[in-house]
């Protein structure tokens, strides 16, 4: 028998651990998909958070089939509220307009210095 620890990350939680993990004995060459079985998720649960990318170990995303071994930390995470590359190309668009806006308000104060005249 192998033993790991497994906890899992609520919304509620902000991202932050708020309980101890759980210890849970498998048989040896255990899959992800037996652990998350074994815990007692049920098998459409189980397929979400394996296609949301939302289940890891020891902070590296797993898959069904990935083999624990003894001492391994099975994390279950809470879903992802956005698309991380959707929010990079909002900033690097934001950036860019933001660039683009100072570059006006710079021209614009040249072209005032430059329209006065000396009394």
């Amino acid at each position: 028998m192998i033993q790991i620890e497994w906890l899992e990350l609520r919304p509620k939680d902000a991202g932050v651990l708020t309980t101890l993990p759980e210890v849970l004995q498998l048989p040896p060459q255990s899959s992800v998909g037996q652990a998350l079985l074994t815990i007692g998720l049920d098998p459409v649960r189980i397929q979400n958070l394996l296609e949301q990318r939302a289940v890891a170990v020891y902070g590296m995303y797993a898959t069904e089939n990935t083999i624990l071994h003894d001492g391994d930390r099975l994390e279950i995470l809470d879903g992802l509220k956005f698309d991380p590359m959707d929010s990079r190309r909002r900033r690097a668009q934001h950036k860019v307009l933001t660039k683009r806006q100072k570059e006006l308000a710079r021209y614009e104060r040249r072209s005032r210095k430059q329209g006065k005249t000396p009394l």
